[in-house]
């Protein structure tokens, strides 16, 4: 098995973070005036690692509000770190449990209720003067509700009292150049600096306060990259470890695009005096730059260890394959596409590209990527609103689980591979090839019975993917995925989807067209799985059928399909369900139906048998009203129960699965039926010894041990009832379950 399922501590985590309410009470607070989460175990306590997961864990699902904020009291939870990517539901009121904490670190991610100033008024004296690391990208720096022109010194005098940070990363901001002389000014510990993205830079002049702290630079898409005076700024910072210039090709507004400008990348590599301490210089997209020059700066720069060219020639000139010792990203490799992936996850104009390449490659891959995997899922759940993303990436995903490749990762990978993908299904409904690309990765066997993922949210989309679109590929994957987790969830799950009436005549008129056209083939056969396990022990869900002519068409399927046992069993299966359900019993008998039944019951198939008999003995325990010629045919059909019953053999295989064995309750109570006693107790007995560790535990649970002791010591039934009574009575002692030993 590839990679390996999480810690302990992770998965403890992960169970509090998805059970808040179970293990924590609200209480109002009269000296904060305000509502709070406690651990109802008053001794909880976590310390500062534990904490920081917790609150990423929060996070990471959505979950983080003002409220669940309030969980973070420092005498029980006590935080290090703040990450939060996916807390648009915080605002101030929730921040301000920050202020208790003693953190080192904060990173946080298009903030909607809070700018970077009203965050930083929320850190206390502690963080003010010892935080080191403060990323906050994509965030606004003034709230919406300051008044113009108070803005700006709000914003300086914030960040101008965190005196110790090292690490600033404020891409994706509308930061000015007088915003960045304050910082380069303020901030004289200032070490790591990521200015990408920040399109209303018109100068980076006031770097070189910095020259002698800045070991790290991220300048991605600036546009004063294609200004002079900005090489000369960068020739003055020696100290730089890490340089990232690169670019999105055609990134810059049409304007901008008339005035001829060249990179500053080209003349930076001509001189051998440039960045002598470089061990990272990422120039993706600066497609101006010649092989020539870079292989002198190479050349010059033995130390290098990372070398982005990513969207250039240069990726796929085997000089700089082979020629370096050097991680490289790019398009010509695998490791060059994965390393991008890993370094660029945030790009939107990278992202889509770098995917459809790894969709190419991934066609081909022999052996488990879950490293792959787990880079693909944070990017396309980051950008879950960006088609191309989701396209691309639910492609990727598809190829990298297919096959024996998908059967050596471990059940948590596709957890949340298929998580990702359901969520791209639902954000992107009416998305073709998105859909069949969610389709192809779910139609898979091990997915479906072995991983743990939401199976009523993956049915519903299914089923919704199935009105949306008519393609027979389609439909087959469809149906297929839901006849198996229509079985795996709830009954009032069930009962939600197969009551819905738009689904049932999608389904039937699946049936109706196959049936029209004398075709047995897998979709037919998933399809009537589907409607059986959505009709099992669903009343809605079986009136539902009827009213929409189901058993009109399948009575007529077993006209058309008569001898094809896998189609009869199937149907035979769903009109059992209905059978079960007393007030519609009387649907079922009509003198057409009936006369089909008393045929099925002798089929050589005892699949085919046993359900015609089971539909027999319910429709035996309708009222006389329901029966239009009561002594005649039921009284006949009863005596072909009774001998067919007899005649069967046990199978050798597991034929049936039941939820529940209530229904059998009033069969087994039917003392002036003993046929119907009789089928009851041999299909008890059946699943008993076929599957004792289920159905032995479901019957005592269920109380069914008690009738059928019942049937054993009462002295004028049926000896071939009390028989068979005994075996199961037998069956469940030899597993332990004696008398009410759960």
């Amino acid at each position: 098995m590839v990679d390996c399922p999480g810690s302990l501590q992770q998965l403890v985590v992960e169970f509090i973070a998805s059970h808040v309410k179970e293990v924590c009470t609200s209480q109002f607070s009269l000296t904060e005036d305000t509502y709070k989460l406690y651990f109802r175990d008053s001794n909880a306590f976590f310390h500062q690692k534990v904490a920081n997961l917790l609150l990423r864990t929060l996070d990471r699902k959505g979950l983080l509000n003002d409220l669940s904020m309030t969980l973070f009291d420092p005498v029980a939870v006590r935080l290090s770190q703040v990450n939060l990517h996916n807390a648009n539901n915080v605002t101030c009121k929730g921040l301000k449990v920050l202020k208790s904490h003693q953190i080192h670190s904060v990173e946080v991610k298009n903030l909607s209720k809070v700018s970077v100033d009203e965050l930083i008024s929320c850190f206390g004296e502690w963080t003010l003067n010892n935080i080191q690391e403060l990323s906050v990208s994509g965030s606004s720096f003034s709230s919406t509700h300051s008044q113009k022109g108070s803005v700006c010194p709000r914003l300086y005098v914030g960040l101008s009292k965190l005196r110790n940070l090292h690490v600033l990363n404020v891409s994706g901001t509308k930061l000015a150049s007088h915003a960045l002389l304050n910082i380069c000014t303020d901030l004289h510990h200032l070490s790591s600096l990521d200015i990408s993205n920040c399109s209303e830079l018109e100068s980076v002049e006031c770097l070189r306060v910095r020259a002698n702290t800045l070991r790290s630079l991220s300048m991605y898409n600036l546009k004063v990259l294609r200004v002079k005076e900005t090489g000369d700024v960068l020739r003055e910072l020696k100290e730089l470890v890490h340089l990232d210039v690169s670019e999105n090709k055609g990134s810059h507004d049409a304007v901008a695009r008339l005035i001829p400008s060249c990179s500053v990348v080209p003349s930076l590599l001509r001189d051998p005096a440039f960045g002598c301490k470089l061990r990272s210089l990422d120039i993706s997209g600066q497609d101006q730059t010649q092989p020539e020059d870079l292989y002198v700066f190479l050349k010059g720069h033995p130390h290098l260890e990372f070398l982005g060219l990513m969207f250039t020639s240069l990726c796929l000139d085997t000089v700089f394959l082979d020629g370096f010792n050097i991680t490289v990203t790019g398009v010509a490799r695998a490791d060059q596409l994965v390393e991008a992936l890993r370094r660029y996850p945030t790009r939107i104009e990278y992202v889509p590209k770098i995917l459809y390449k790894i969709f190419m490659l991934t066609t081909h891959f022999e052996t488990p990527r879950p490293d792959v995997i787990k880079l693909i899922l944070p990017v396309m759940n980051t950008h879950s609103t960006q088609s191309a993303i989701q396209l691309a990436g639910t492609a990727c995903l598809y190829n990298l689980t297919k096959g024996r490749v998908g059967e050596q990762i471990h059940p948590h990978v596709l957890r949340d591979m298929v998580h990702t993908t359901l969520t791209a299904m639902s954000n992107f409904p009416d998305h073709a090839q998105l859909q069949k690309n969610g389709l192809l990765t779910l139609c898979c066997d091990r997915i479906l019975h072995e991983v743990s993922f939401d199976k009523y949210w993956c049915a519903r989309l299914v089923l919704d993917c199935l009105l949306t679109f008519n393609d027979p590929s389609t439909d087959r994957m469809a149906v297929a995925i839901c006849s198996i987790i229509a079985a795996k969830i709830s009954t009032a799950q069930t009962t939600l989807l197969g009551a819905r009436s738009e689904y049932m005549q999608k389904l039937l008129t699946l049936v109706k067209r196959r049936m029209e056209e004398k075709m047995v083939d897998m979709t037919l056969k998933f399809t009537l799985s589907a409607l059986w396990n959505l009709t099992d022990e669903s009343p809605a869900t079986c009136e539902v059928f009827l009213k929409e002519n189901g058993l009109e068409l399948f009575q007529q399927l077993l006209k058309v399909f008569a001898k094809d046992a896998a189609v009869e069993t199937k149907v035979l299966g769903l009109l059992n369900n209905i059978a079960e359900v007393s007030p519609l019993r009387g649907a079922l008998i009509n003198k057409n139906f009936l006369c089909q039944l008393e045929l099925l019951l002798w089929s050589p198939n005892v699949d085919v048998s046993y359900f015609a008999a089971g539909i027999v003995a319910h429709l035996a325990c309708a009222s006389k009203d329901s029966w239009k010629d009561p002594n005649t045919v039921r009284e006949n059909l009863l005596e072909e129960l009774g001998k067919v019953v007899i005649s069967w053999e046990q199978p050798k295989e597991e034929m049936v699965a039941y939820r529940s064995f209530q229904p059998f309750i009033p069969l087994l109570t039917a003392l002036n039926m003993y046929q119907v006693q009789l089928w009851a107790v041999w299909a008890l007995h059946h699943v008993t010894t076929k599957n004792s560790k289920r159905y032995c535990h479901m019957l005592v649970k269920e109380g069914v041990d008690d009738v059928l002791r019942n049937l054993v010591t009462v002295p004028d039934s049926n000896a071939s009832v009390r028989e068979l009574a005994s075996r199961v009575v037998d069956v469940l002692q030899e597993n332990g379950f004696n008398n009410k030993n759960l």
